[in-house]
């Protein structure tokens, strides 16, 4: 029979009393982290043209001027919401679909 090593199998890991644990585990809610970020993005920057403006806006200017197609569709989705499309009929009802079959001569079965 082996005998246990401290830290774990492979003796790399956490031994009692460690002070790299986590006694309080990972914060619950964002809250405090969303607060900062909300401060930062009212901070006034000056731009490359010489002109102040927030963080957010400096942000969103980058993001409406990228090449990048992710940054230009999260633009637009701040700006004008999220994508979505609806199917519906006349007022909201239901879909009718009509199937018009061409008409073929008879088939003669052989």
């Amino acid at each position: 029979m082996t005998e246990n090593k401290t830290g774990g199998i492979t003796g790399k890991g956490f031994t009692k009393g460690d002070k790299r644990i986590n006694r309080k585990g990972r914060p619950k809610t964002f809250d405090a982290l969303r607060t900062l970020a909300q401060e930062i993005s009212h901070e006034v920057i000056p731009g490359k043209d010489g002109n102040p403006y927030t963080v957010a806006e400096a942000i969103l200017r980058k993001w409406a001027t990228s090449g990048n197609p992710t940054l230009q569709m999260k633009f637009i989705e701040v700006a004008f919401g999220k994508e979505r499309t609806e199917l519906g009929g006349a007022d909201g009802g239901p879909i009718q679909i009509r199937v018009i079959y061409d008409e073929k001569p008879d088939r003669q079965d052989t």
